[in-house]
């Protein structure tokens, strides 16, 4: 924590703070006075307190900056250092920093910002004394609220959102038009799952006619899955300042991200006539590409980016590696090598942790580590984490989940509610986030993001459990040589392919993804005998690949007369719909033969597999959620099985479903099973719910079973490191026992 705070010098005016205080509160807005009040801290070595007052100082004006650099005061303008440090769960010397404020307050008395540190502190540490302090410094604050506003603000960084709530509520009656407090107000009662009364507090938070707030505002309730009012947010916006580069980038993002492409195309428009080198408006144009479908040209735009940016170590690399996997001419071998090329400057950049004090007792209860933002209704990785959450076995493993989004929902509430310990970690850097995993004493530690938008490879680079794993958020090897096990199954992660992983395989007996519903589905009712084939894909434009529409052409070739149902976001695009249109044409396939859909909500989509007969899989990129859905509402997939990992999933699926006769091991087997299939449509039609019984029946759906096999594979990737064994190939056998197998 460098100098924060330290003891201070004996100065001859004892009271000035007080007085300084007094002067701020006759006149907030008064830069002169701030600066003053930053001064007097860094004189006394106060860096918390000079770094706030700095940050005051600095927004009144932007002309004092020189001034407040020469103050030399400690990281004042860093985000996760300073008073900031008030907003974790815990500090180790909270009660020390403590004992040194409340020295500081015997000769200022009236120091209202000492006073609610003061409190935060005891608080943190529970020490006595804490609703005194507050009360405290609610009696000297210079602003109505601001003492609540803060100490929920720091609750709420904590992860204490219903402390938070109990902070800020009572700026109701108090400052009610507050707006940031209303807003930090929204994010807590979402949190706790009081969503009427959150979304009052958002737009209570909307009333603002502040631009810069309005873009804050904006991305937190866009976090949210409030994007429609994100959007009407950032137009509000830029009624008030319409040349806002900033805003109209976060709304050429969210309108990119929702897939109102039209519409992004627009704000990218003008966001070339006010910015034309922004390097942000650049990589949404690349993004675009991704959106319509055109991974080649997506990879190749990233790939530009990246090398003229000047930085191996931007989060480009990750969106070059994710974007890799859709390419259909790049061999496996060459996707697992960009992979490690792109990883190698993110490990040399860093320092790694090599020494580690846990316990190396095999036996002994372990403490994993899940480091995921993505613990929310419709993602995949909640859908598949959550039923293992809800079921592992706290006797012999502490769970710690360490969360990096900002979404809440009834989901990520009950995976919170499952965890032993629980940190949001989302404005944590990566170094603080290594460090509070470090410090928990993690013995595995597990990542499922991969290189999706919400990683946290650089926690992994530095090593924070001796024991490092990925599963489920990304269907390929990291490149990462510092995570050990990719936990996978002898499909997507065979033997045969252990040089395209830079992990250890650790392969579950079945697939390695399960299929556990939280929600009910019920199933469709059957198509009409009379009705055409319809052969149905609905996954996301950037899998429908060359390669797979010259596959699914042939399909529609062999079958006259069946029709192809499409269904992406992308497709609420008209230009998209005439782009697949035009590249099926050229493969002889009439525009009457196929059926575009966009998005809609979860329920009716899982409805939507009603009207198709035959899913069809694409390649080189499977369907991974899209395939299990299909199955499960009834629907047979014709799967391709390819070269590596995330060309493998469905072959995976259909395997441990005992329908090994729904993969083709090459394009022309493929066409002939979905012909054969169309020939059988009519018994197809009958037979939904049979196919919901077997899936339900297999291991699939086995997920008591699959956890017992997962709980088996921690404990021998931990037994391997406590033998400090060289073994880079487990495998759990199925059973009661969940026997291992291990090779060297």
């Amino acid at each position: 924590m460098g100098r924060e705070p330290v003891t201070p010098q004996p100065e001859p005016h004892t009271h000035d703070v007080s007085l300084l205080w007094r002067r701020v509160a006759q006149s907030p807005v008064q830069a002169e006075s701030w600066f003053e009040l930053a001064k007097r801290y860094a004189a006394l070595g106060l860096s918390w307190q000079a770094t706030y007052a700095a940050r005051q100082a600095l927004r009144l004006s932007q002309s004092l900056r020189d001034g407040l650099q020469a103050l030399a005061i400690d990281h004042w303008q860093a985000a996760s250092s300073g008073d900031a440090l008030l907003g974790r769960a815990a500090l180790p010397d909270a009660a020390s920093h403590a004992s040194v404020l409340s020295q500081v307050l015997v000769d200022q008395p009236g120091d209202w910002l000492t006073w609610l540190y003061l409190a935060r502190l005891r608080e943190m540490s529970s020490l006595a004394g804490a609703g005194e302090a507050l009360e405290c410094a609610r009696a000297l604050e210079p602003l109505p609220g601001e003492s609540l506003h803060w100490m929920g603000v720091w609750r709420l960084n904590a992860g204490d959102a219903q402390g938070a709530v109990n902070a800020l509520s009572g700026l109701l009656d108090v400052r009610p038009m507050r707006h940031g407090s209303m807003m930090y107000l929204g994010e807590a009662l979402l949190r706790i799952g009081r969503v009427a009364a959150a979304e009052k507090a958002f737009a209570r938070a909307s009333l603002s006619s502040n631009p810069d707030f309005l873009l804050l505002l904006s991305s937190k309730v866009y976090a949210h899955n409030y994007w429609q009012e994100a959007v009407a947010v950032l137009k509000k916006a830029l009624t008030v300042n319409p040349d806002s580069v900033p805003a109209w980038l976060a709304l050429a993002k969210i309108q990119s991200e929702v897939y109102a492409l039209a519409d992004c195309r627009e704000s990218l428009r003008r966001l070339k006539a006010l910015a034309p080198g922004n390097s942000e408006a650049r990589l949404l144009n690349a993004g675009l590409l991704g959106r319509i479908g055109d991974a080649k040209g997506h990879l190749s735009s990233l790939q530009v980016a990246y090398e003229s940016g000047g930085d191996p170590c931007s989060r480009l690399a990750s969106s070059i590696a994710m974007t890799s996997l859709y390419h259909d001419e790049l061999p496996p071998a060459e996707v697992a090598n960009l992979h490690r090329r792109l990883c190698a400057p993110i490990e040399a950049a860093v320092q790694r942790r090599a020494e580690f004090t846990n316990t190396r007792a095999p036996h002994r209860r372990l403490r994993i580590g899940f480091v995921t933002g993505d613990l929310h209704r419709q993602h995949p990785v909640n859908i598949f984490m959550l039923p293992v959450l809800l079921r592992i076995d706290h006797s012999r493993f502490e769970v710690c989940v360490y969360h990096t989004g900002g979404m809440h929902d009834e989901y990520t509430r009950q995976a919170h509610a499952s965890a032993d310990r629980w940190l949001d970690a989302a404005a944590m850097d990566d170094a603080a986030l290594q460090q509070a995993i470090a410090a928990d004493v993690v013995d595995i530690l597990v990542d499922l993001a991969g290189h999706t938008s919400s990683h946290r490879l650089g926690v992994f680079a530095m090593r924070a459990a001796p024991v490092q794993a990925t599963f489920l958020g990304y269907p390929h090897s990291t490149g990462l040589s510092a995570i050990d096990w990719l936990i996978g199954d002898a499909t997507v992660s065979p033997a045969e392919h252990a040089a395209l992983f830079s992990e250890g395989l650790a392969q579950m007996p079945d697939s390695v993804f399960c299929w556990a519903p939280v929600d009910v589905y019920s199933l469709p009712p059957p198509r009409p005998a009379e009705a055409a084939v319809v052969f149905g894909s609905f996954n996301n434009a950037m899998k429908l690949t060359p390669k797979t529409i010259a596959l699914w052409a042939g399909v529609l070739q062999a079958v006259p007369g069946a029709q192809l149902l499409l269904k992406a976001p992308s497709f609420r695009d008209g230009a998209v719909q005439a782009r697949f249109a035009q590249a099926f044409a050229e493969h002889g396939i009439a525009p009457e033969r196929l059926l575009f859909r966009g998005p809609s909500g979860l329920d009716a989509m899982m409805q939507e597999y009603g009207d198709i007969d035959i899913a069809l899989d694409p390649t080189p990129y499977n369907g991974g959620t899209t395939t299990l859905q299909a199955l499960w509402m009834g629907v047979p997939v014709v799967t391709l099985a390819g070269g590596n990992f995330v060309s493998r999933m469905g072959a995976s699926f259909m395997t441990t479903l005992g329908r090994p006769e729904w993969v083709a091991t090459d394009e022309a087997g493929y066409v002939a099973m979905a012909a054969g299939l169309a020939r059988d449509v009519a018994l197809l039609r009958t037979a939904r719910a049979p196919l919901r019984e077997q899936m339900a029946a297999s291991p699939l759906c086995d997920i008591k079973s699959y956890v017992v096999h997962m709980e088996a594979l921690l404990l021998r990737v931990w037994q391997v490191w406590c033998e400090g064994s060289t073994c880079r190939l487990i495998r759990v056998e199925r059973g009661a026992g969940a026997q291992v197998q291990t090779s060297l």
